[in-house]
């Protein structure tokens, strides 16, 4: 008889919250309103239970649109359930010196005040403390070193390694899986992380949600945060079944706003010169209002719906306008040529054509409002 008695494997000892840790969170969501103008978070069947299920472990994913993704997260976090904390692998060059000066090359006061935070190095002891990692980012960084040493393979591995570690250690985690800030308003290339970590743990599950950011409809910008639920990943799908189901998630939960459901009514209008100013807004109303009797699934902004919509639409055509994309005569808006100019590289849209950026947020959504827009034109 074989004497030899199995090693029973350890349960792993959670990393619970603390209460600075909440604390230094709620420092930052609560400065929110120095970046946003309004903020609004959208649940799965409209609930309002404002909870975002996230047992151990758990892979919280997002979109990656730029800097500000992270401090959003502090909004994000607010809603875990239970308060485990998360591994956030981050930017290197975020968690070192003179970040700020860096990345912003900023002038006059601000440029004094990033020195000043550099100098404190107060970024890197508040990534660090609420659970940032660096991880280098060899596709933007340093390809060419790493591809001529044959190293890319060997550090994309590390990376990923690194990230189950975290997960092993009691930690949840959250990553942008993407990698990279996405450039045409829509999802980048899903990356092989998510598919490394599902065969590396049998249990896992996942969640996600999606920031929409409205750069056009107020004076600064506004951010929507739409929620998903938990949902499985079969052990059997393969990496391009599994980049398949996140990107469904993440695109699913893009939010309708002002500012992208005006560029979209603008798009569709290609062809035509001009157009009555009343006739887009009533359009705009129009859409929204089917979108939102239609399609309870699709998040929608409260402003589209409200009272706010009228002064939100007339700061989308003085930005639009400003931008050099159309130009308002009395009640009519004139398209000019800029807008609907086809941009073979999208690397960058944003600044090329914001109008298009803002149009493709809705991707997920466009067979949905195709029909609306079908059904509207048709009476």
């Amino acid at each position: 008889m074989d004497s030899t008695v199995a090693k029973k494997e350890e349960p792993v000892k959670l990393v619970m919250s603390t209460r600075t840790y909440d604390f230094m969170i709620d420092l930052v969501f609560k400065a929110r309103g120095f970046m946003f103008d309004s903020f609004e978070e959208h649940f799965p069947n409209r609930s309002k239970d404002g909870k975002l299920d996230s047992p151990y472990p758990t892979v919280l994913m997002g979109n990656h649109v730029w800097e500000g993704d992270i401090p959003a997260l502090a909004a994000v976090y607010k809603h875990i359930t239970p308060k485990i904390k998360f591994a956030i692998p981050a930017r290197e060059d975020i968690l070192q010196k003179n970040f700020l000066q860096k990345e912003f090359r900023a002038k006059g006061i601000l440029k004094l005040l990033f020195k000043l935070i550099d100098s404190m190095h107060l970024i890197p002891r508040f990534m660090g403390y609420i659970g940032c990692f660096p991880i280098k980012r060899p596709f933007r960084d340093n390809t060419r070193e790493l591809v001529k040493s044959g190293e890319l393979r060997n550090l994309v591995d590390q990376e990923w390694s690194t990230l189950a570690e975290k997960v092993s250690q009691g930690k949840n985690l959250f990553l942008f899986p993407e990698g990279t800030y996405n450039q045409d308003g829509y999802l980048n290339q899903i990356k092989k992380g998510v598919y490394f970590l599902r065969s590396k743990f049998k249990d896992l599950h996942f969640t996600s949600f999606t920031f929409t950011y409205d750069y056009l409809s107020s004076k600064k910008l506004e951010l929507q945060i739409g929620y998903g639920s938990l949902f499985p990943i079969s052990s059997e799908a393969n990496t391009d079944e599994v980049a398949g189901i996140v990107r469904e998630k993440l695109g699913s939960n893009y939010t309708v706003t002002v500012g992208n459901l005006a560029s979209y009514i603008l798009f569709k209008l290609e062809g035509k010169t001009k157009e009555k100013k009343e006739r887009i807004f009533g359009l705009l109303k129009s859409v929204a209002e089917k979108v939102n009797t239609l399609h309870p699934e699709i998040y929608i902004s409260k402003k589209l719906l409200g009272s706010g919509i009228s002064l939100a639409y007339e700061t989308f055509l003085k930005k639009a306008s400003e931008a050099g994309f159309l130009k308002v005569e009395g009640e009519e808006i004139i398209f000019l040529e800029k807008l609907f100019h086809s941009h073979k590289d999208t690397h960058n849209l944003k600044k090329k054509n914001i109008l298009l950026y803002h149009k493709n947020q809705l991707t997920y959504h466009f067979e949905k409002l195709d029909s609306i827009w079908s059904s509207i034109q048709a009476v």
